[in-house]
């Protein structure tokens, strides 16, 4: 008997941290692009259980890649750039996969916020060409602050004027010494007894790690996302002994297995662990990765641990006359954000190489059926977020 979409969702999640899903569904339920970011399993189920597409090459994809998981950050160089930013659900994979989340993506925030038919064809159409011609090229490109324009640009500039302690005193206390985060809805208290392990675990990892002479002084349990919602994920705040006005904020976040790969087998190197997977993944798709990325192991679950800065962020879409100037210019560049990450990482641990991703993009007839079916399952999103926002509002997910 088929499990009605209520139900698949439900079950996936029944391993998460129960106590913090009504945040998530909560999320999922503003409209329908919410509710695809929130079920990346859905939609691997629905498109590996009758695959559409013709073959094509293995690649790295970042597998859950949608038009707000890339965004701002500053690189281990201390330079800004704008990439892809999320690796949970990384594989290697045919690379058809990781274009087509992409596309159902746009075309759900387009016509969420009322753009015509034709507008959203030439929104993917742009966004096609951009990602074939890059891999034409098999030279990989990335975006900084010297090189970004339009909402790109806007995004980077915005986010260079941050400073880091706009951002300490946006979640802590602000003490220069014994600093403490401030609890909100978005961070929550952890239990006394398993603080102080963290915290000393945190500690010790980090001075062994990275750099000698800091402490923890607070930790929480972080939500932040939509998809990653019920993970397992901290905030700690370290200090400089020696210097308590220098601080760090660290984002502690559980690496789980790969939705992907629970509904088709593909054969994968043989990862140290699931942090593992996604730190080596996410260095070899972006240009430049960030600082302090690296894993962390916590009563036997491996975490992802990198730290926060001021200076990150993401563009939102939305309908106004300077973003719709730019919106085509902006998508395009999210084509070649993607190729270019699959040419960065090709030929690596047995994906295909540079002129395997070139040969492949010689010929266009693969992207007719791409779109095509991109566009019905858009319209097969819609359905599903109508069925799940009438169980949760009757109260469905609270049981």
């Amino acid at each position: 008997m088929k499990k009605e979409v209520y139900e698949r969702i439900k079950s996936f999640n029944a391993v998460r941290q129960q106590q913090v899903l009504p945040i998530k569904y909560k999320a999922m339920a503003q409209n329908s692009f919410a509710f695809f970011r929130g079920t990346c399993h859905l939609f691997y189920e629905d498109l590996l259980k009758n695959y559409p597409f013709a073959v094509s090459p293995l690649t790295w994809i970042c597998g859950d890649l949608h038009i707000e998981n890339f965004g701002s950050y500053k690189g281990a160089n201390h330079l800004l750039y704008f990439d892809l930013n999320d690796f949970d659900e990384s594989i290697s994979a045919p690379l058809l996969l990781e274009i087509a989340r992409l596309l159902v993506s746009v075309e759900l925030t387009t016509s969420e916020i009322k753009f015509s038919k034709k507008e959203r064809s030439k929104i993917l159409q742009q966004l096609l060409h951009h990602y074939r011609n890059t891999l034409l090229t098999t030279k990989a490109q990335n975006i900084e602050q010297a090189t970004a324009t339009g909402l790109i640009k806007g995004c980077i500039d915005k986010v260079n004027e941050r400073k880091e302690n706009s951002l300490l005193a946006m979640r802590t206390d602000n003490k220069i010494k014994g600093a403490h985060l401030l609890v909100s809805e978005r961070l929550l208290t952890i239990k006394k007894e398993e603080k102080k392990i963290l915290a000393n675990e945190f500690t010790e990892w980090f001075s062994a790690t990275h750099t000698a002479g800091y402490r923890v002084t607070d930790t929480g349990f972080r939500i932040a996302g939509t998809g990653s919602i019920g993970v397992k994920r901290y905030l700690c705040l370290l200090e400089n002994i020696k210097n308590p006005r220098q601080k760090k904020l660290m984002d502690v976040k559980q690496a789980l297995p790969s939705c992907i790969l629970q509904n088709k087998k593909m054969i994968q190197p043989a990862w140290q662990n699931e942090a593992d997977r996604v730190i080596k993944t996410q260095k070899m798709m972006q240009h430049v990765s960030p600082a302090f990325l690296s894993s962390f192991q916590f009563k036997k679950d491996w975490y992802v641990a990198k730290e926060i800065q001021p200076a990150s962020d993401k563009i939102t879409i939305r309908r106004n006359a300077k973003q719709d100037s730019y919106l085509v210019k902006y998508v395009s560049d999210l084509g070649v954000i993607t190729a270019s990450a699959q040419l960065r990482s090709s030929g690596r641990l047995q994906v295909g190489t540079a002129d395997e991703l070139k040969a492949f993009a010689e010929s266009d007839n693969w992207m007719p059926l791409l779109t095509e079916w991109c566009l019905h399952y858009a319209q097969q999103v819609k359905k599903d977020y109508a069925i799940f926002y009438k169980v949760w509002k009757e109260g469905f997910f609270l049981t």
